[in-house]
C-alpha cells in the first residue's frame, strides 16, 4: 500500500482531533496536552519512517514531500487551537536515526526560538540531540540564524558540546534542505566535517569568542 494513503489517513485524523478539541476544551488542560502529545508521537513515527531513505528516486521524493505535509498540518493545528495551545510545546519531533553507536533525535521548532535568553538576535530553528549507548546526551546540533535589524538573516549549523558553542557549516541567507543538514550532522559526527568557523567558550567568569 502506498505511503500516501497512510499519510492521508493521518492528516484526516489530525483535522478531526483538532475540531474535537476546540469543541471540548474552553481552556488549556492537562488532558488536552496529553491528547496533543499523542498526535505528535504518532506523527513523529510516520515522519521517522518516511525520512529513512536518502536516495533521490521517485518514492523517496514522495516520502519526503509527505513529511512536509505532516509538518504543515502540525503547524496548522497549533495555529488553529490559538490560546488553547500549551506554551510549553515549542517544537515537535520530526526524525530519529543512528550514526554508528550514536542515536540522534531531531526536533523542529514552530517558530525561531532564542538560543540564549540574554541574546534576542541568535535564534534556533532545528535541533539534533546526540546520545551515546548509555542514553547520555553527548552534544547537540542546531540550525541557527541571526536576526539583526536591517540585515538579512544568515543561517549556520551550530554545535554545543560541554561549555562550547561552535558554528560549523555556514549556509548563507537561504535555509538549506533538511536532508542536507542531516548529512552535515552525520559528516561532523563521523569526523568528516570542517573546522568550526566560530567557537564560543563559556566558563564561570567570562565568555571567549574564537574565530578559526
Amino acid at each position: 500500500m502506498s505511503s500516501i494513503i497512510h499519510v492521508e489517513f493521518l492528516l484526516c485524523i489530525m483535522d478531526e482531533a483538532c475540531e474535537e478539541w476546540k469543541q471540548t476544551f474552553q481552556t488549556f488542560t492537562i488532558e488536552l496536552l496529553q491528547n496533543i502529545l499523542l498526535i505528535f508521537n504518532v506523527s513523529a513515527e510516520y515522519m521517522i519512517e518516511l525520512s529513512k531513505s536518502t536516495t533521490t528516486d521517485k518514492q523517496t521524493i514522495e516520502d519526503h514531500e509527505n513529511v512536509e505535509r505532516i509538518i504543515s498540518k502540525l503547524k496548522h493545528t497549533k495555529n488553529s487551537l490559538g490560546n488553547l495551545w500549551p506554551e510549553i510545546v515549542t517544537c515537535f519531533a520530526r526524525d530519529a536515526f543512528d550514526v554508528g553507536s550514536y542515536h540522534i533525535d531531531a526536533d523542529e521548532y514552530f517558530h525561531p526560538t532564542p538560543f540564549y535568553q540574554c541574546n534576542p538576535f541568535l535564534m534556533k530553528l532545528y535541533q539534533w540531540s546526540v546520545y551515546d549507548v548509555n542514553q547520555k546526551l553527548v552534544c547537540c546540533y542546531f540550525l541557527e540564524t541571526t536576526q539583526l535589524p536591517n540585515r538579512p538573516e544568515y543561517y549556520v549549523l551550530g554545535k554545543t558540546l560541554l561549555n562550547t558553542h561552535s558554528q560549523i557549516y555556514p549556509y548563507g541567507s537561504t535555509i538549506p534542505d533538511y536532508y542536507q543538514m542531516r548529512m552535515d550532522v552525520i559528516k561532523d559526527l563521523n569526523g568528516q566535517g570542517p573546522q568550526p568557523v566560530v567557537t564560543l567558550t563559556k566558563n564561570s567568569r567570562n565568555i571567549e569568542l574564537n574565530f578559526n
